[in-house]
């Protein structure tokens, strides 16, 4: 039988992954501040415990994928953390995206007590958590990256160890940019074309086939049309995410003038009041600018 999977944060990406790995066999213990997840974990055949401390307790090898990096110190050093419950030669993954100098603060504390931690930030969204197709980026030690790929084979298709703790996240990192600046340039095309007469259903079918197509294209694009908001990604994480970006950039003197500038215009949306819904809302922020609606 397998080993036991600790699994904190049930959300738009956890609860897929935490099925996939009762798919591959793993017991899963999970925990979650929301009911409605945990009873999800359940109805799949995982096991539930009422905090993190008891997920430390019965699995050596824990994943959390939380909001943000106060969420995870709460999560393994707060009072019903997982540290007073964790074991030496324990691993901690963690999948949440904070700034590489967080997840090597958080290493340096769980080595004192023997414990490992690995940084796998992911990437491919609610529908390539729930199908098992997660691209996975690992900084830290690589016999621990060894240890832990079976699990991570069982939530994601394309793993790439990156090399010394915070790694995975500075190529996180760079992978958000390009989603933030990609997704806002895919707004204010959609927005251009639309203002300028042509027909939106036109522009989601020609631009696929043309050199200005992406991924963000293909997977935002339908939505700001179809005005479908419905959360998949939090916008205010790509505030969050573009934050740890400049000052990731600051740390190595880079200038960032598109990332800026995107983050000015994302924290608007959030203003706005569209912060919890989709980031593709980040249009209406484009539209409230130019006093357009699509």
């Amino acid at each position: 039988m397998k080993e036991p999977v600790g699994f904190i944060g049930l959300g738009n990406m956890g609860l897929g992954m935490a099925k996939n790995l009762l798919k591959a066999g793993f017991p899963v213990v999970g925990f979650d501040i929301r009911p409605e997840a945990l009873k999800q974990l359940q109805e799949s055949g995982g096991h539930l415990v009422k905090n993190p401390l008891e997920v430390a307790k019965k699995a050596r090898i824990s994943i959390l994928v939380v909001l943000n990096f106060d969420q995870i110190e709460d999560a393994v050093l707060g009072k019903t953390g997982m540290k007073d419950g964790m074991q030496a030669g324990d691993v901690v993954i963690v999948s949440s995206t904070i700034a590489p100098s967080q997840i090597r603060t958080l290493g340096q504390k769980l080595e004192a007590i023997g414990v490992q931690v690995l940084d796998a930030p992911i990437s491919g969204g609610k529908e390539g958590a729930e199908a098992g197709t997660l691209s996975i980026m690992v900084g830290g030690q690589k016999e621990n990256y060894e240890r832990c790929l079976p699990i991570l084979q069982a939530m994601g298709k394309n793993i790439y160890y990156l090399g010394g703790l915070g790694n995975g996240l500075s190529l996180k990192l760079v992978n958000n940019l390009l989603v933030a600046v990609n997704n806002l340039a895919v707004a204010e095309a959609v927005s251009l074309g639309t203002k300028a007469g042509l027909d939106p259903k036109l522009i989601l079918e020609v631009i696929p086939k043309s050199a200005g197509d992406s991924w963000m294209f293909r997977n935002r694009a339908y939505r700001m049309v179809d005005r479908d908001f419905a959360c998949r990604g939090e916008l205010d994480i790509l505030v969050k995410d573009l934050g740890y970006v400049l000052e990731m950039a600051k740390s190595v003197k880079l200038p960032l003038v598109l990332s800026s500038l995107a983050r000015e215009i994302y924290q608007m949306a959030s203003n706005l009041g569209y912060g919890k819904e989709d980031d593709s809302a980040v249009v209406k922020a484009v539209e409230t600018m130019a006093g357009f609606k699509i």
